[in-house]
């Protein structure tokens, strides 16, 4: 499945990148120039996430497409409104939630939301299934080497403007599944030959941001 969507972003950045060129060299008369408007790069991105299943990046994409779209036609003063990027992340949060039905913190699971700030979290459950880090103009580490995770915990990675770093174990098999927009998520462990039989994925979206895996802080 992954690699499906993999392929099928890869074949949407071809086709979009082609298309931008052939414009720019004249190579394609007749077309509307509103389509090659570089606010739509945004609905691009916004798009691509919902195909990948990445809702909350795709909705936060699409009310800044909407914004720019709008103020081809209507003046709109970016210092005015810009705090509706801030809306549109707080519904995102909440239509997951509802959706989800997971919300707060328990002993095997951790929801750390970091917002101008930053925090330091340590797990040690034995039975450690996932969390969630959001951090927007902040940051977090999640220090994980005390617990022990069950086959397929994942943790879901929000950050704009932001970072997390991630402490585990060099040998637990730990699976980076993000998405990256000016920012990425590395895993700067140590090498180790052994690997667990469990698998632990890390998941989600950094914008202007990233983080990654350690072995030590």
């Amino acid at each position: 499945m992954e690699t499906k969507r993999r392929t099928l972003l890869g074949i949407i950045l071809v086709l979009v990148g082609l298309v931008l060129l052939l414009d720019n060299l004249h190579l394609i008369p007749g077309l509307p120039h509103y389509v090659f408007h570089w606010a739509n790069i945004f609905l691009v991105i916004a798009v691509i996430n919902l195909f990948s299943g990445n809702r909350k990046p795709a909705f936060i994409f699409l009310v800044i497409w909407a914004f720019f779209t709008l103020d081809r036609y209507y003046y709109v003063d970016f210092e005015d409104y810009w705090p509706l990027i801030i809306v549109a992340v707080g519904i995102s949060f909440i239509i997951k939630n509802k959706a989800s039905g997971v919300s707060g913190t328990s002993e095997n699971y951790f929801d750390d939301i970091n917002i101008f700030g930053g925090s330091n979290k340590r797990i040690t459950s034995q039975n450690f299934e996932g969390g969630k880090s959001t951090n927007i103009f902040g940051g977090s580490t999640i220090d994980l080497r005390e617990s022990k995770p069950v086959d397929g915990a994942t943790i879901q990675v929000f950050t704009m403007f932001g970072g997390c770093d991630i402490i585990a174990p060099p040998e637990w098999d730990m699976i980076i599944d993000t998405t990256s927009i000016f920012g990425a998520f590395d895993d700067k462990r140590e090498s180790s030959n052994a690997k667990t039989d469990y698998k632990i994925y890390v998941k989600g979206f950094a914008l202007f941001g990233g983080g990654s895996l350690k072995s030590a802080k």
